[in-house]
């Protein structure tokens, strides 16, 4: 047995049973391993930092491991983004590659793995010898369990060809259990819950842990009880739908009706949230309010954006401490006509745009055409901010974002990672042009493995956010067009999938039907107007009043 072998095997006991890469010089003899063992799953991607990303949209589909492989020296530089909107996602990941023998010092690929991999926010590994591979493998494992972050294990070729005189005595890391879930020291209860009935204009922020936790129920339940208006992060956007006092995502992407009521909060109570950046509109929301978040984390990593009370828990075991020592329903809170009138205001949108599908018009039409089971796995940049605004999403609907660095280019590997953990549901990708031609290659992947995929492309022919913001700073705003724009329903046939360009709204009805329907890769070109600026933009840059409609009686 060589070094090669022996990984291949442990791979199979620390649970990998799918995993990514791109094969090289520094991981084919590893790479032959664990495809002669059979045990484990190789999806091949056709760019490093695709192989990465899926592993990491593998993650956030099941909640296992992710496992990369690629080899050294460049086909490592090539994940920098890949491994860092990992790290910022928490994902726990392993990523294997080659390193260089301590004899090859002319190799054109010599590059300083450590440095690199620590200056992308996540750990570095380097077997040391033989008799040590085991553990250091292991310790990879654990530590990204534990933390909940990337690891490089690097594995120098002239080890990784060595044969094992005494085998590879490998014991797992063995899957650390989840902490036990923990209920706040009473006095912190009671406090918050002194607080929550005491507030006049008290509004309940769930995050993506209250979907996580399956706690949406005892949320509401809460919220009834104090009068409390409910509202999401963007990772839990749609969690409240039909609920009559639903404000909907807070923050940037916030509707108007939401930024009047979100004004006059007197207490925030933040559930299994991060309460960042686009939630606060950088620390700038709640000036007036007493703020307290309850997570699994108290004290987030980073300086926050908000002044807290910041309190580690359990979501679900809080919320039911809370019902148990609030009294019974209060009237009034926040609550009442008033309130109603606002939500249910509607606000006049200006002309439809004359070159091509207006962007507010297709962001709400998806409101209905998106299935309840599919997985969405949604991008950064202009386009977004419609998405957000426009398209209301039932509660239980799976959706992954890919934002976490603020990185185009990373959509449709994530999407692939997930659409590989369960090929059998159908996974819609939205994207947006210049982000999916930074990595059209890897529709070929979706084909070749015949994925059911839908890549809904949103065409502005540019860089939109570019574009618009060139524009606010008195620049020309064509720089960042194109002269002319990817037939990217010809180029998905290409890659023996298939796909349709829209052009008109009435179009996309039966194109989405025949898209979700299909058994393999299926492209919607969709020629939006790179004309219609998201309202959080022209709030943002040119100073004009956001007239998003709060998502209400779209949904059946």
């Amino acid at each position: 047995m060589k070094l090669h072998d022996g990984i291949a095997q442990a791979l199979t006991q620390e649970g990998c049973e799918k995993m990514f890469g791109v094969m090289g010089d520094g991981n084919m003899t590893l790479w032959a391993a664990i495809s002669t063992l059979g045990k484990t799953e190789i999806f091949s991607a056709r760019h490093e930092a695709a192989a990465v990303s899926m592993a990491d949209g593998y993650f956030r589909a099941t909640g296992k491991i992710a496992v990369a492989t690629v080899t050294y020296g460049p086909g490592l530089t090539q994940v920098g983004t890949s491994l860092t909107v990992a790290a910022r996602n928490r994902t726990p990941m392993v990523v294997i590659i080659g390193d260089f023998g301590r004899s090859d010092t002319t190799n054109i690929q010599l590059f300083d793995h450590a440095p690199f991999v620590r200056s992308c926010e996540s750990e570095f590994i380097r077997v040391s010898s033989l008799n040590n591979a085991a553990r250091e493998m292991a310790q990879a494992f654990h530590i990204a369990r534990v933390n909940r972050q990337p690891v490089v294990l690097a594995v120098p070729v002239d080890l990784m060809d060595a044969v094992l005189d005494w085998g590879f005595d490998y014991l797992s890391s063995g899957f650390p259990a989840e902490p036990a879930p923990y209920l706040p020291p009473p006095a912190i209860v009671e406090g918050l819950a002194q607080k929550l009935a005491n507030a006049s204009r008290p509004v309940i922020i769930a995050g993506h842990g209250v979907k996580q936790a399956g706690a949406r129920d005892l949320v509401i339940r809460l919220a009834d009880q104090t009068g409390a208006l409910l509202a999401t992060t963007l990772k839990a956007k749609g969690l409240f739908s039909g609920h009559p006092y639903d404000l909907g995502v807070v923050g940037t992407y916030s509707s108007r009706p939401a930024e009047e009521l979100l004004s006059g909060a007197d207490f925030v109570l933040g559930l299994g949230a991060e309460l960042g950046y686009l939630t606060t509109e950088g620390g700038l929301l709640f000036s007036e309010a007493e703020v307290a978040l309850v997570d699994n984390v108290a004290q987030p990593k980073r300086m926050p954006f908000l002044r807290a009370q910041y309190v580690a828990g359990d979501v679900n075991l809080t919320v039911q401490a809370l019902l148990d020592k609030l009294p019974r329903a209060k009237d009034g809170g926040f609550r009442g006509d008033d309130t109603l009138s606002i939500l249910d205001r509607a606000f006049d949108l200006p002309a439809a745009p004359t070159d091509g599908i207006d962007p507010r018009a297709l962001a709400t039409r998806l409101s209905t055409l998106i299935p309840s089971d599919a997985r969405v796995t949604i991008g950064v940049g202009h386009y977004w901010g419609f998405f957000m605004m426009y398209t209301a999403l039932p509660a239980n609907v799976d959706i992954i974002y890919s934002y976490q660095m603020g990185a185009i280019g990373q959509t449709l590997f994530i999407g692939l990672g997930a659409s590989i953990a369960e090929p059998a549901r159908r996974n819609l990708v939205i994207d947006g042009d210049g982000s999916l031609l930074m990595s059209l290659q890897e529709m070929e992947t979706a084909a070749r493995y015949h994925l059911p995929m839908t890549i809904l492309v949103w065409n502005d022919v540019g860089y939109g956010a570019e574009m618009h913001k060139l524009k606010a700073k008195g620049l020309d705003s064509n720089l960042g067009k194109w002269n002319d724009t990817t037939n990217f329903a010809a180029v998905a046939k290409g890659f023996g999938g298939d796909g349709m360009v829209i052009t008109d709204l009435s179009q996309l009805d039966e194109a989405m039907k025949r898209a979700m329907q299909s058994p393999t890769l299926y492209v919607l070109d969709v020629r939006v107007s790179p004309s219609v600026m998201t309202d959080a933009y022209l709030k943002l840059h040119f100073g004009i009043e956001n007239n998003a409609p709060a998502l209400r009686g779209i949904l059946a």
